[in-house]
C-alpha cells in the first residue's frame, strides 16, 4: 500500500485553484498561523573565535570584517543581533509547503478543514519526494532550535524544521523552495479525496465532478462518518451516482416563488 501524506482544506478559491492548475503553493514562514514557527534562539554567546569562524563563513568584507571584529570584542550583543535579525529575514525567503501524516485526526479536521465542512487530500509521498526533492519531517520539542553560528545553512535548515511540541500530532512533513512560489504537481500523485463529516452533498458531487473532468484518475473519492464506539474518524466510499441523484431530487423540491411584494408607501 502506497504511502500517502495530507493536506487540509476550506471549500474555497485555494482548494479549486489547486485542482483545477495541479498546483501547490509553497507560502513563506510569515504566512503560517503559529509565530513561534522557526523561531530560533542563541543559548549563549558565541566565544571570539567562533564568531571570527562565522565572519569568514559569510565572506565579510575586509572592512566589515575589522568593524565587526573590533565591535564583538566591546558589545558582543549589540554586535550579534542586527546579524541574527538579518539570518531571520533570509527565512522569509523560503517556500514551504507542509503536508500532515494522517487524515483521521480530530483537531486537523477542526482547525483547517473548516470544522468537518472541508476536505483532506491524499498525496503519493513517493511521487511528491521524486519531484520535490527538498523535504524533511518536522521536529517537535519543547525549546526553540538554538543558533549555530558556526554553521548557517544547518542552522536554517534545523530553524524551518523545528515547531513546539504541541504540535506534535499534525506528523508533519515539508517540502522547500528557494522561495515562494507555486509549482506543478504530477496529476497522478493526488490519490484521494476525502471530505469531512458535515461536507454539504453538493459540494462532494460538485468537486468529483470537477476531479474527473480534469482527469485526475488515480484519486478515490471518501466521506467522513462517526465511529460508534469509539473515538475515531471512519471513511466510506462515495457512491457518486447515488449522491449525485439524492443531490438533484433534493433539487426538484426547492420553491421557487414569483410573487413580487410591492414595497408600501
Amino acid at each position: 500500500m502506497k504511502k500517502l501524506i495530507y493536506k487540509f482544506y476550506r471549500i474555497n478559491e485555494y482548494l479549486f485553484d489547486l485542482l483545477i492548475s495541479n498546483q501547490l503553493y509553497f507560502s513563506t514562514i510569515n504566512q503560517f498561523n503559529d509565530p513561534y514557527d522557526c523561531h530560533f534562539a542563541l543559548k549563549e554567546l558565541p566565544s571570539y573565535e567562533n564568531f571570527e569562524f562565522f565572519m569568514k563563513q559569510a565572506s565579510f568584507s575586509k572592512e566589515n570584517y575589522e568593524y565587526h571584529s573590533d565591535m564583538y570584542k566591546k558589545e558582543p550583543e549589540n554586535c550579534l543581533t542586527p546579524i541574527l535579525e538579518g539570518v531571520k529575514k533570509q527565512l522569509t525567503y523560503f517556500g514551504i509547503c507542509c503536508f500532515a501524516g494522517n487524515k483521521d485526526n480530530f483537531l486537523m479536521w477542526s482547525h483547517y478543514a473548516d470544522s468537518h465542512k472541508g476536505v483532506c487530500l491524499g498525496f503519493d509521498y513517493e511521487m511528491l519526494t521524486k519531484q520535490f526533492t527538498q523535504f524533511d519531517n518536522v521536529e517537535y520539542n519543547n525549546e526553540p532550535y538554538f543558533f549555530d553560528i558556526t554553521d548557517i545553512s544547518k542552522s536554517i535548515s534545523n530553524a524551518i524544521l523545528r515547531k513546539s511540541a504541541d504540535w506534535r500530532y499534525e506528523e508533519e512533513v515539508r517540502f522547500l523552495m528557494e522561495r515562494s512560489k507555486t509549482c506543478a504537481f504530477d496529476i497522478g500523485a493526488l490519490r484521494e479525496i476525502n471530505f469531512g463529516l458535515k461536507c454539504p452533498a453538493r459540494s462532494i458531487v460538485n468537486i468529483i465532478h470537477l476531479t474527473n473532468k480534469l482527469e485526475y484518475f488515480n484519486c478515490t473519492f471518501n466521506k467522513a462518518n462517526i465511529a460508534q464506539s469509539k473515538y475515531e474518524v471512519m471513511f466510506e466510499k462515495v457512491n457518486f451516482e447515488e449522491l449525485k441523484n439524492t443531490v438533484l431530487k433534493a433539487s426538484e423540491h426547492i420553491p421557487f416563488s414569483t410573487e413580487i411584494k410591492l414595497m408600501e408607501k
